[in-house]
């Protein structure tokens, strides 16, 4: 949806039929078949408008959970057609919302917390407060691409030289094309080193540590940390919060669950000062955010 709402500018400037790649010259790059949706529907403005509203809403309908099935066969095949469209303007990022959505079509996303499990409790499908276990794999396949990333990355950065010896962050700060914020300026090599260094052990323990619970979520807090400076460093739309959003995976839901209850708790100190207006809020009925695992899938 945030993606989709920073391309809406210059929509039509990148997958118009004006664009400033052509659909002949796509056919003349691409020989593959293809799934884009931009070979079979007109290519006028009002019709490629009419695309990315349909887009959006399926986005706001997946994350609210209605039709969530739908809605997420809908999201991956919009979002690889407009990938297919130009993929000059392509990140990382983009890569790995196109895979994770991919994953999301097949995940129990509409299980819990969602406008659907809503309706079903309605209609008398499902009982309130009890959450069908359900099998994890999907979720585990997205655990398996997060950490692939981050290894992958760590093996690429290791071959190159700069890495190696600790200069890289240097020349990645001083792009001109991605500066963002000011930074301070960087003279001290051992600064210098120490986060060149300190970026490549990150993204092997996002890669190794993170699948040990003794170490996962010290290794979750640095690459939060990790990504929050490259995003305050840097202009990479959306790739950071993709990145850091894929770590939601690897929270246990015992511990969603406790945050949970603190949440709860700390809103009910915090209203009980304004007895006038404040509602009642009860803290005695554990409330989980996660769906519930089946045993046998473990």
């Amino acid at each position: 949806m945030a993606d989709l709402l920073l391309l809406r500018p210059e929509w039509l400037r990148w997958y118009g039929p004006h664009a400033f790649m052509s659909l002949d010259t796509l056919g003349r790059l691409n020989h593959g078949p293809s799934m884009s949706l931009f070979k079979v529907i007109p290519q006028t403005d009002l019709a490629i408008n009419i695309f990315f509203w349909v887009f959006l809403l399926f986005t706001v309908f997946l994350t609210a959970g209605f039709m969530t099935r739908l809605s997420a066969v809908a999201v991956y095949l919009c979002m690889g057609s407009i990938q297919m469209r130009n993929g000059f303007i392509l990140n990382s990022g983009d890569t790995l919302i196109l895979v994770c959505g991919f994953f999301l079509m097949f995940a129990p996303s509409g299980a819990a917390f969602s406008v659907d499990r809503w309706l079903r409790i309605r209609r008398g499908k499902e009982t309130a407060g009890v959450v069908q276990p359900c099998s994890p794999w999907a979720q585990r396949m997205l655990q398996i691409q997060t950490a692939v990333v981050y290894l992958s990355t760590f093996y690429w950065k290791s071959m190159g030289i700069l890495w190696i010896n600790g200069t890289a962050v240097y020349y990645a700060l001083h792009l001109q094309d991605f500066q963002r914020f000011p930074i301070p300026p960087l003279h001290n090599m051992y600064l210098i080193r120490t986060l060149t260094w300190s970026t490549l052990a990150i993204e092997f323990a996002l890669g190794v540590l993170i699948w040990f619970k003794e170490t996962r979520y010290p290794v979750l807090l640095a690459g939060i940390c990790l990504h929050l400076g490259i995003e305050y460093a840097m202009n990479i739309p959306l790739f950071e919060w993709m990145a850091v959003a894929t770590y939601i995976n690897f929270v246990d839901p015992e511990d969603l669950t406790r945050s949970w209850k603190w949440f709860q708790g700390q809103s009910a100190k915090w209203l009980a000062k304004f007895p006038h207006w404040s509602p009642v809020v009860h803290v005695s009925e554990p409330v989980s955010t996660a769906v519930n695992v089946s045993h046998e899938h473990i």
